[in-house]
């Protein structure tokens, strides 16, 4: 009898698909090194070819969030954007619902990287985790435009070089450029998107693609120009000096290995690197760079913390301008892991929320919000009053938040919105830290009770010391009394996860399993399958892979 059942469950049970999230975690290249030493064929896409012509988009109306990976939210008016573990998806009515380009062309099933936009412009970067040699290696699979407001949009491949393009030009200077003609490691981490020099009716797309460097297009994605940034050794370029030997090459210089941009005017750019912050008020073309080295190289907390810096936004009120900073230690071990600000344009930096790997901030007035893989945290600015927001839990759902990694957030008025690796959540700014109700927006795809899956676990498989997994339903009774239990493999008792408890509802439904047997004891890695029991009906049964 046992047999008989595990032979059904293998071949109704499904595992929910793995879903990516593009995050600047690792500034090496030893990848990058031998793949760019490839000497087979190679295209170059800077001149757009096998670029897909503008096809219009109507995206599918979804009651839930798409991804439980939320990595960038965007306002555009009454619309809030979204870059996604599966995708960009946006709301138009105040959260009442979304709009999902999940698998539509010209976006496919492709992750995004990096999302942004600017009045009607709108630009998202695309990868996928690409397995070589045993490894998932980020690679970006290209650049996607709309140039009114998301209607149409042109599809680019990723920009990579020509083998003969081994120069760049910077003033008069002509300095070695290494080409980088693979995809590999190259992927547009984050977008800015500014009005173009002399040309103020028309957009330049700004792309910060790791080994790829930093890039422009003024011809929304069409053609990419490399931007020349300083090399490590030099704090400062200027395009009127005369000489320079340096080179392009981001193998040997971790300043031209870029993750972040932001840009506080049209003119002004900040971008973060493997290296510091390199700041233009020039549209990109000379350049003063800041690190730990030329700030604070005593590692006092009167300089920026950590040279790798995977974030960057602008905190304006009251006419102040701040610029912040995501600041991760990279080579040096004086470094250390905080968020970076100067509020006089670079003049001077400092550091707070120190020795928390850091992954953004957003802000609401003077109130800054710090993201990180130890939670998410809330100051009042120049105070640095940090608090650390405690149990997430929606009362509604009886759902609890179950990561302490934060990756974005926003806000519409006094709504707050955060982004993790568990879902979205909503509370409200009522001028102290976290005394708002929380509210949980997760990914729940539909069940059809006609058809043979009509339950299903995410994520799995799962590894119980990060994640907890979910088990979804759904039953034609409201109010139900409904049973779960867990099985290993030999059919033998593992965990009652709950016993004859109310739901109500008929909407897909849900129940977490932390990993653990009933005695509190995680148990070995493998199969194990559930039994969902609604009443007196015929239970259904799954099937959930713990790999720790």
């Amino acid at each position: 009898m046992k047999i008989l059942i595990v032979s059904i469950i293998l071949l109704i049970s499904d595992l929910s698909p793995a879903q990516y999230i593009f995050k600047a975690e690792d500034f090496n290249l030893s990848l990058f090194k031998k793949l760019n030493n490839f000497t087979g064929n190679t295209n170059n896409y800077r001149n757009g070819q096998n670029s897909v012509s503008s096809t219009t988009v109507t995206p599918v109306n979804v009651s839930t969030v798409i991804s439980n990976f939320i990595t960038d939210i965007v306002l555009n008016g009454d619309t809030v954007w979204f870059a996604t573990g599966n995708g960009i998806m946006r709301t138009v009515n105040h959260f009442n619902s979304f709009q999902s380009f999940e698998g539509i062309a010209p976006f496919g099933n492709d992750d995004i990287s990096g999302f942004n936009l600017n009045r009607n412009i709108i630009a998202a970067a695309t990868a996928i985790g690409q397995e070589i040699n045993g490894e998932s290696v980020p690679t970006g699979t290209g650049i996607k435009v709309s140039t009114d407001n998301g209607l149409n949009w042109s599809a680019y491949p990723q920009p990579v070089d020509g083998r003969g393009d081994s120069t760049v030009t910077y003033g008069s200077n002509t300095l070695y450029a290494l080409p980088v003609v693979v995809t590999q490691q190259n992927l547009a981490y984050d977008i800015a998107i500014t009005k173009t020099q002399n040309d103020p009716s028309n957009y330049t797309i700004w792309i910060c693609s790791f080994a790829g460097g930093l890039r422009k297009s003024t011809d929304y994605g069409n053609t990419w120009t490399r931007v020349v940034l300083p090399p490590d050794n030099l704090d400062s370029i200027n395009v009127n000096v005369t000489g320079y030997t340096f080179q392009l090459n981001p193998r040997d210089n971790l300043n031209q290995r870029v993750f972040s941009i932001t840009t506080p005017n049209d003119s002004t750019l900040y971008v973060g690197t493997a290296n510091g912050i390199n700041k233009s008020t020039s549209w990109g073309v000379n350049w003063r760079k800041y690190n730990f080295q030329n700030t604070d190289s005593l590692g006092t907390g009167n300089g920026i913390s950590g040279n790798f810096v995977v974030n960057l936004d602008v905190q304006k009120y009251n006419g102040n301008e701040i610029i912040w900073g995501a600041t991760r230690q990279a080579e040096s071990v004086a470094e250390y892991n905080a968020l970076s600000y100067t509020s006089n344009g670079g003049t001077n930096w400092r550091s707070t929320l120190d020795n928390f790997k850091s992954n953004g901030m957003s802000f609401k007035d003077s109130i800054v919000y710090g993201f990180t893989d130890q939670g998410l945290w809330r100051s009042n600015f120049g105070v640095f009053n940090w608090a650390k927001a405690g149990v997430i839990y929606d009362e509604r759902t009886k759902d609890q938040l179950r990561t302490s990694l934060f990756y974005s957030g926003n806000n519409v008025f006094d709504t707050l919105y955060f982004g993790s690796a568990d879902g979205m959540v909503s509370t409200i700014e009522y001028g102290q830290p976290w005394i708002g109700q929380w509210l949980i927006y997760r990914e729940i795809s539909d069940i059809d009770l006609s058809s043979d899956i009509k339950t299903y676990a995410a994520p799995n498989p799962f590894s119980p010391d990060d994640e907890v997994t979910r088990i979804y339903y759904k039953t034609t009774k409201s109010p139900a009394k409904i049973t779960i239990n867990i099985y290993d493999f030999g059919m033998n008792p593992v965990r009652t996860v709950i016993q004859n408890a109310t739901r109500s509802g008929t909407d897909v439904l849900f129940t977490s399993w932390d990993g653990l047997n009933d005695n509190g004891v995680q148990p070995a890695n493998g199969v194990y399958f559930y039994r969902v029991e609604f009443d007196d009906d015929d239970p259904v049964w799954g099937k959930i892979i713990l790999l720790q």
